[in-house]
């Protein structure tokens, strides 16, 4: 399994687990496709990790 730690790299997952020490951000919300809304926040920790618990089905 890799492990990503470079600026800007990215995971995809239907489902991700995170472990950090504090949130540095309020949620916000962000407009997807079509009517459903999406949520992104910012996490710290040292190091925050995140961990993809179940994968993607389809990616368009």
């Amino acid at each position: 399994m890799p492990t990503h730690k470079e600026f800007n790299d990215t995971i995809i997952g239907e489902k991700i687990y995170c472990v950090f020490e504090k949130q540095s951000t309020k949620p916000k919300r962000v407009s997807t496709k079509g009517r459903h809304n999406a949520q992104t926040i910012t996490i710290k920790g040292n190091p925050a990790r995140a961990i993809i618990v179940k994968t993607v089905r389809y990616i368009d």
